[in-house]
């Protein structure tokens, strides 16, 4: 079976390589359908998955932990969200590895035989920049990357840029924005009378208040942008106000300033909405005036005039996120595939893009017609018969 998905791993990747263009010129045919000047303009949304975390690797290499970097980009133009171009990038070579066991010194991917890598064992796989780069020059053969939503703490955008010749828009995604919040609570030095808790039960207490803060901030951003109706004028105008009345609720002074200017306080719209409740009921915080410019900063992460420019389309990596978890059913983590990854990839893609029986059949019959022009299918048939 290793054997038949070896030889079969390169008609996949040419299936699914065109399969992905058609995807793209179809955008372009619809853009021309909806009467857009530009045809070739495209959003997307990316994100990067990795076989193995980058770091916390428990010592055992003086590299990062991961070996394989998979970075996936969905169009944003329709609900569909079709994947549109991937890159896998591969640090893992069995043949290099041998060679080095026997003492002979060998680099990849450029050694003799047959090299799996396509980047250098010391290449840093977590690089975003130059994964987004290779995928943005797939795209870039079809069509022009104007609006690219990521995670937010990445450099993935510049390396968009440098693939083509028109500078991208960079969104980022609110959950990530979220989590870079909570962070920034966890990370923060408040003083130890702001949570009238014992010591033991400190750590405990404000992390539950940086999940508090963080489901707040991010239903005030939510609600404002139902409110105004997505306009970044008046959202940011509101903002100040709601730092302000978020502050003085965490204080204990929930009342007149929360119901005039908060969205997602209980003291609002008569106790009908409110935000999730992590902290105990009538928590009141001690909160020092140094601390309130503190957490005032933490705070605009979210609700920040920057960030709400950055969100203001309300775009996610949802889709992104949730394919990386397909891979995982071809690619498990506590397995490596080093010479087959790249074809398990594209294969998992073109299950997800093809679902029904029918297309499945279709899929299979496009395969064997690969594998003939690739001559490999009498192999592929005899792999096969063996198996059985």
């Amino acid at each position: 079976m290793h054997r038949a998905a070896g030889n079969v791993s390169e008609a996949m990747v040419a299936l699914n390589e065109k399969d992905m263009h058609d995807i793209r010129e179809k955008i372009k045919q619809d853009n021309r359908l909806c009467g857009l000047k530009d045809g070739t303009k495209v959003n997307v949304e990316g994100d990067t998955c990795y076989n193995n975390p980058l770091f916390n690797s428990g010592g055992h290499t003086p590299f990062q932990g991961g070996t394989i970097a998979v970075t996936t980009m969905c169009e944003n133009n329709t609900r569909s969200k079709r994947i549109i171009g991937v890159h896998v990038a591969n640090k893992l070579c069995m043949v290099a590895s041998r060679l080095r066991n026997q003492g002979i010194a060998v680099d990849c991917p450029n050694h003799d035989g047959k090299c799996t890598a396509n980047m250098s064992e010391t290449g840093v796989i977590g690089n975003e920049e130059k994964c987004n780069e290779q995928v943005a020059r797939k795209i870039y053969t079809d069509l022009n990357i104007a609006l690219l939503t990521g995670d937010g703490d990445s450099k993935g955008h510049s390396g968009v840029d440098k693939a083509q010749v028109q500078k991208t828009v960079h969104f980022k995604d609110l959950r990530h924005l979220g989590n870079s919040l909570k962070r920034a609570i966890n990370k923060a030095q408040f003083s130890s009378g702001m949570f009238a808790e014992p010591a033991s039960k400190r750590a405990n207490f404000q992390n539950r208040f940086a999940l508090s803060i963080r489901a707040r901030c991010m239903s005030e951003l939510t609600r404002a942008h139902k409110k105004y109706k997505g306009n970044i004028k008046e959202i940011k105008n509101h903002m100040p106000k709601v730092i302000s009345s978020i502050i003085l609720c965490y204080k204990g002074y929930c009342g007149a300033y929360c119901s005039k200017h908060s969205l997602a306080c209980r003291g609002s719209a008569g106790g009908k909405n409110k935000a999730k409740l992590y902290l105990p009921e009538n928590c009141k915080l001690k909160i020092a005036i140094s601390e309130e410019a503190l957490l005032k900063t933490c705070i605009q992460i979210i609700l920040g005039p920057e960030s709400i420019d950055s969100t203001r389309l309300q775009t996610s990596t949802q889709k992104c996120e949730a394919v990386n978890r397909a891979y995982q059913t071809a690619m498990p983590k506590p397995v490596t595939f080093s010479r087959n990854c790249t074809g398990r990839i594209h294969s998992t893609i073109l299950k997800l893009k093809h679902l029904p029986d029918s297309a499945i059949v279709n899929l299979n019959l496009q395969v064997l017609i690969c594998l003939k022009v690739l001559g490999l299918l009498p192999i592929f048939l005899k792999a096969n018969i063996m198996t059985c």
